[in-house]
């Protein structure tokens, strides 16, 4: 009894996750189709250098 109780709410919580994933989809998705290429590229690069320079950072803490 008390396992299927588990897997049910196991179940309840993976639907409410994909729900948000979707929804997070949907938002991002507006906000592209919604904003400057210039603008939306820009913050891509931000992003992508602060990914990058923690990945930097944590190689030369490694050696």
């Amino acid at each position: 009894m008390k396992q299927n109780s588990i897997l049910t709410g196991l179940k309840e919580t993976k639907e409410l996750n994909l729900r948000n994933n979707f929804e997070y989809i949907d938002a991002y998705s507006d906000y592209v189709k919604k904003t400057d290429n210039k603008i939306w590229s820009r913050g891509q690069k931000r992003f992508l250098d602060i990914l990058y320079a923690k990945k930097r950072r944590s190689k030369k803490t490694q050696l």
